[in-house]
């Protein structure tokens, strides 16, 4: 820890104090939550009022918190428009993921039994599915949560406002893509990256019909036209044929690759990878509607696209994502958009630091957050009443 503080706690402070909220109260409620669960002092609204560090009662506190959802929204769209500034000469990535939080009541909202493709096996929790907009730094952040089918059957009895990941995730391609090209980004600078879960037909055609491009991952037996006939990934890709090599420039392992141009039966023509990194056997296949991309222009492309992942395990870890133990859909829709909304704070602040040479990472920023925090209690509590009493005590009798 250097000695000089940084003023990340004054930036995201000063971020939310001159947003025009509905009262000074809401702004001291929601100010005191994140300030709560940035320090790590425990989880959710009970966390806070336990710890004894707010002048709110849990009604009041409750209360401020339902009435900010609008409010907060607004901020989230003011916050990314304000902080986006349009480099037409770089390429803008979309990446897309969705991650799970493992819930254990039956009535929480939004959780079900479901599918955890991280951990290989079933959880009972919510999913969000959230999408990454970024350059060489993060520009934006989107989410939605998704409500499975055992969810809406035992909550409302019918599946009605049901919809797929895939819907859900191109809802929120679609409407970058958008912002992007209004904002005169031409269609080649626009990328979509994607893992093998979100490779399908519809968000594949979208990303064709805007003139975008993509670069997503496949399974192995994802079938593809070959000679009249139509056949498997690992069928076309022999391991024993010439594999070529190129150096990772981050980690400097080498990456073997074949590269192939095929007409797969959901994607039409692309351009498919087969990758395998250093001494592993696992090949990953990854296709391309660019027939002109390089296996370095790929690599960089999935190290972009890896950001959406560490921003998962940031979220979980530092922004306490799932930290709501309320099963009430407001606080949990509100928990969920202040966390989204820090991270992409101290990103741009991360961001800022980086334009003036000094590159540092979230958790050591974090620390800093931390500390400031304890510094300013610290001085609250040396300079109380109370405390000037007992040191004048103290002196008198010494």
């Amino acid at each position: 820890m250097s000695s000089i503080i940084l003023p990340v706690r004054k930036y995201i402070h000063d971020c939310l104090k001159n947003f025009p909220w509905s009262s000074d109260t809401q702004f001291e409620a929601i100010w005191a939550y994140i300030d709560h669960q940035l320090t790590g002092r425990g989880r959710g609204r009970q966390a806070l009022l336990r710890a004894g560090m707010s002048d709110f009662s849990d009604r009041i506190l409750e209360y401020q918190l339902r009435q900010s959802n609008y409010y907060l929204k607004l901020l989230n769209e003011e916050v990314q428009t304000r902080s986006t500034n349009i480099d037409r000469r770089r390429i803008h990535q979309l990446s897309l993921d969705d991650t799970m939080n493992q819930r254990f009541g039956k009535k929480v909202y939004g959780a079900a039994h479901q599918y955890n493709h991280s951990h290989g096996n079933v959880c009972h929790g919510q999913t969000l599915v959230d999408l990454v907009r970024s350059t060489d730094h993060v520009l934006g952040v989107e989410f939605q949560l998704y409500l499975p089918k055992k969810y809406l059957q035992r909550a409302n009895g019918s599946l009605d406002g049901f919809e797929t990941k895939i819907e859900q995730a191109y809802q929120l391609l679609k409407k970058e893509i958008r912002q992007l090209r209004h904002q005169g980004l031409a269609p080649s600078k626009i990328w979509t990256s994607m893992d093998c879960w979100y490779a399908c037909e519809k968000l594949t055609t979208l990303v064709r019909n805007t003139g975008t491009n993509f670069v997503q991952g496949m399974r192995k037996d994802a079938l593809c036209y070959w000679f009249g006939q139509t056949a498997r990934l690992d069928q076309i890709f022999n391991p024993h044929d010439k594999w070529y090599y190129r150096s990772d420039p981050d980690s400097g392992r080498k990456v073997f690759f074949q590269e192939k141009t095929l007409n797969l039966v959901k994607h039409g023509r692309c351009k498919v990878f087969a990758l395998r990194r250093g001494d592993e056997t696992r090949i990953r296949y990854y296709t391309t509607n660019s027939l002109k991309l390089s296996v370095q222009q790929l690599l960089g492309r999935l190290k972009v696209h890896w950001r959406v992942e560490t921003m998962h395990l940031d979220l979980k870890e530092r922004f306490h994502l799932n930290g709501c133990n309320s099963g009430k859909d407001v606080l949990n829709t509100i928990h969920w958009q202040l966390s989204y909304l820090i991270y992409f704070l101290f990103c741009q602040y991360q961001h800022f630091l980086r334009l003036e040479g000094e590159k540092i990472t979230l958790a050591r920023l974090l620390l800093h957050y931390q500390y400031h925090y304890d510094e300013i209690r610290a001085q609250r509590c040396f300079s109380s009443p109370w405390r000037r009493l007992k040191l004048q005590q103290l002196l008198v009798t010494s």
